[in-house]
Order: structure tokens, then sequence, then C-alpha cells
């Protein structure tokens, strides 16, 4: 398993390249109208490396699913999230947009907002946000997901990681947010 770098082409995007490890599948199944899929019976499918973080801080999410599309990612969404519409931020989980080979496994570091997150309301870092209450939300969850048909949500939800917190902190964008996204 080698590191994949995909930098974007045109210029833009975060400093430091997203870095993939990733287990390719042996042969790249074809996307159908009604997917079937089947989690591993041997390993989780989606873990976080840890239950707490401090916003900003690196979020690890290794992932292992044997029916893996080219087209699956991951995402982080908020605990209470069912219906699986924008993601906070997201990351192919073969970790570039251009994949030929669908990612049965492998680890996605989540430290920045990957280049291609410009469409759409995603933000990094991932903060704790006021709910409509007035109560504060800092539990989230990694997901992994795939598009049912054309790249319009809901998306199916696969599996999802055990929750986990994320502290508020004196960093830029760490404070307690208005909204998941900032907005």
């Amino acid at each position: 398993n080698a590191p994949i770098n995909d930098p974007p082409t045109d210029g833009s995007g975060p400093s430091s390249p997203v870095v993939v490890e990733r287990t390719l599948s042996p042969t790249v199944p074809q996307p159908s109208n009604s997917p079937s899929v089947s989690l591993s019976p041997s390993l989780p499918c989606v873990i976080a490396d840890a239950s707490q973080y401090q916003c900003g801080n690196p979020i690890t999410v290794k992932f292992h699913f044997d029916d893996a599309l080219d087209t699956d990612w991951i995402g982080i969404y908020p605990c209470d999230e069912e219906i699986y519409l924008h993601s906070i931020v997201w990351q192919w989980s073969c970790g570039s947009p251009f994949c030929e080979e669908a990612a049965t496994s492998g680890s996605i570091v989540f430290d920045s907002l990957p280049y291609y997150n410009n469409f759409g309301p995603h933000t990094w870092p991932v903060a704790p946000y006021n709910n409509n209450d007035g109560t504060v939300n800092r539990c989230f969850k990694a997901v992994l997901l795939r598009a049912d048909g054309d790249s319009v949500p809901p998306y199916v939800d696969l599996c999802e990681s055990d929750e986990f917190i994320i502290e508020e902190n004196d960093s830029s964008g760490c404070e307690i947010m208005s909204s998941a996204y900032g907005l």
C-alpha cells in the first residue's frame, strides 16, 4: 500500500495534499440503480482513531468495505444526522476525485479542506456548534457514503463510525460556531 498524493492540477487547494493509504479491490464493480452492499464480518467498516479531539487536530478514519465502488466517500456529520445531505467535510475513499479503482480498505486523514470540497457548505476545522435549542453540539461521526444514481443527496449510508467528541479551543475557526457549517 503506497500513499497516494493527488494535488489539484489547477493550482487550487490546500497547501498540503491529501494523503490516503488504500487497498484496491481486484475488480471495479459497475454502479447500478440498486446497489448491493455487505459489511465485512471481520472488521468494523469505519473507525475514527480517537473518541475525543481538540478542534483543528487531525481526525484519522480507517475503513474496510468489501463491496466498495470508486465513487464511495467518507464524510464527517453531526451524531444526530440520519439523512445524509451535505457533510461538514468529506474525502473520496480512494483519495482522489479521479479514482480508477475502488478502495476496499485504508485510512483517510481529515486535517484540511480538500480542494474538491469547494462545492457545497463544507468547512475545516470541524468545530462544535450551537443547536437550535441553545445547547452546544460536540458530537460527530464519520460515515461511509455512496450516491444512489446521480450525485444528488440524500446519499446512501453504508456504515458509520462510533461517535466522537470535538472540543472547542482558542484556535482560529475553533470557537463554538452558529451552525454545523459555520454559517
